[in-house]
């Protein structure tokens, strides 16, 4: 007969129970990051009263009917009402760089189109021009999605880290680093691109790899014409 019966603490889940109820009623979730308590409250907050009162740090924007916030050297926008206004696009302090880099692939595929495609048959194009739109759209993805900034306020436990320049904890097993040019904490930090002019993290890393991967098959593509052309010169030669 098993004996094994694993015994409950009831002290310790009455605790952990009330500690929950004592976030819903601060108004803040199990992360500590301020919530919004009922459908009503989420009709009638506006973004500028929410970053006001619970992230004073944050400045506001205002531009004609649209509210930025910035967070660090990140200009914020487009928040989702239904998830604590978190914001769901950003623009990093290197914007410029992805600029540059839009003006680059233009340039790359204008010269390629001219100089190896325009010799080749219509389907061919087709793919090489859907190849091209692939990858800016990667590259729009991976530039324009917020990355998660950590924003939490209140320290949940004694193995929470603490950023004493964003003046936030996190969770250390999230991979939660702080970056010098955004100047915020990111979760699942990656690694900061000036050519998507921010950091890599949690929300935006998937459109950065596969920028990379679209890349490497364009090119592949590429050679294989250039390849096509150069066997089809020698066939001309020969004759």
């Amino acid at each position: 007969m098993n004996n094994n019966i694993i015994e409950i603490d009831d002290n310790k889940f009455k605790n952990d129970y009330n500690e929950i109820n004592n976030y819903s009623r601060l108004n803040k979730d199990i992360e500590g990051v301020p919530i919004i308590s009922s459908s009503l409250e989420v009709s009638t907050y506006s973004v500028e009263d929410y970053y006001k009162t619970y992230y004073p740090e944050y400045k506001i924007i205002k531009f004609c009917n649209f509210t930025f916030v910035r967070m660090g050297r990140l200009l914020t926008f487009y928040f989702d009402k239904t998830n604590n206004y978190v914001p769901r696009f950003s623009i990093g302090p290197h914007w410029y760089l992805t600029i540059v880099l839009y003006l680059l692939i233009l340039s790359l595929v204008l010269l390629i189109y001219f100089s190896i495609m325009k010799k080749l048959s219509n389907t061919k194009n087709i793919i090489y021009f859907l190849f091209v739109f692939s990858v800016y759209y990667f590259v729009f993805c991976a530039a324009l999605m917020h990355p998660k900034v950590i924003m939490n306020k209140k320290k949940n436990s004694s193995e929470y880290g603490y950023c004493s320049l964003c003046k936030a904890y996190y969770n250390p097993y999230n991979k939660v680093e702080h970056c010098p040019d955004c100047e915020v904490c990111f979760e699942k930090m990656d690694h900061h691109c000036v050519w998507v002019g921010k950091c890599v993290a949690k929300n935006n890393t998937f459109y950065f790899y596969g920028m990379i991967v679209d890349v490497v098959i364009f090119y592949i593509y590429i050679i294989y014409c250039a390849i096509l052309i150069s066997l089809e010169k020698r066939k001309n030669k020969s004759m």
